[in-house]
């Protein structure tokens, strides 16, 4: 490793979350694989399996929101990395202090999720809580799903991503994410779009994550498997 390139040496937290038996059995099957990987650069792994609030299973996507609750009413400080349950570390000798340390003028990296900056994809997300305007983003984050997802939306939202009654889209948490991003310039300006297919992609190298685009859960999870066994 090149000495001179500047490595990360805080606190790093990777989190995970899954509720319901398809997404579980894929946190279950990364999760020997993610604690070998941080406990070989000093992370903490969190792993939260149920759902935090809500009735059903996918009403665990805005779990993270709570963690980032948590973290921020209890000043943590340190780099956020968050994982969907269908995401695994690919690529073990992947020196992740080293790629933070370049970020670490950043808030926030993640990976684009659209044609626009803003369009992040929150699947996979790597959040710094050492700089004050990822605390924001956190914060702003946190303010908008407790405003538009309320307890009545959750209750007659059964169906993933079902429609509202109105027909418009249901207001899920990416996207939340996205528009403090293109509200915000000074947030987005601290925003790092990774397009090095480093992670979040089928292809990505370090972290690849397979959408529900990708096949059905089993299909997901056997992929998770090979990549597991071919990079074993």
């Amino acid at each position: 490793m090149d000495p001179t390139l500047p490595r990360f040496e805080g606190g790093i937290i990777l989190a995970q979350t899954a509720a319901g038996a398809e997404y579980e059995a894929m946190l279950a099957a990364t999760a020997e694989r993610h604690r070998q990987y941080c406990e070989a650069n000093a992370i903490r792994l969190w792993q939260h399996v149920g759902v935090h609030r809500g009735t059903q299973s996918w009403h665990a996507t805005f779990n993270r929101i709570e963690m980032l609750r948590e973290l921020l009413s209890s000043d943590w400080h340190g780099w956020f990395l968050y994982l969907d349950a269908d995401a695994v570390i690919r690529q073990m000798s992947f020196d992740i202090r080293r790629y933070l340390g370049r970020r670490q003028k950043f808030a926030l990296v993640a990976a684009s999720g659209g044609s626009e900056d803003w369009m992040v994809n929150a699947g996979v997300f790597f959040l710094n809580l050492d700089d004050a305007r990822a605390r924001l983003i956190a914060a702003r984050w946190i303010q908008n799903v407790d405003m538009v997802i309320t307890d009545q939306l959750l209750e007659h939202s059964v169906s993933p991503w079902q429609p509202l009654a109105n027909g418009d889209p249901f207001p899920d948490d990416q996207h939340l994410l996205q528009i403090i991003l293109r509200d915000e310039p000074e947030l987005l300006a601290s925003t790092l779009v990774d397009r090095d297919r480093t992670f979040n992609m089928t292809g990505s190298r370090f972290i690849r994550q397979y959408l529900r685009a990708s096949g059905t859960p089993a299909e997901r999870l056997a992929a998770i498997g090979r990549t597991i066994a071919e990079t074993a």
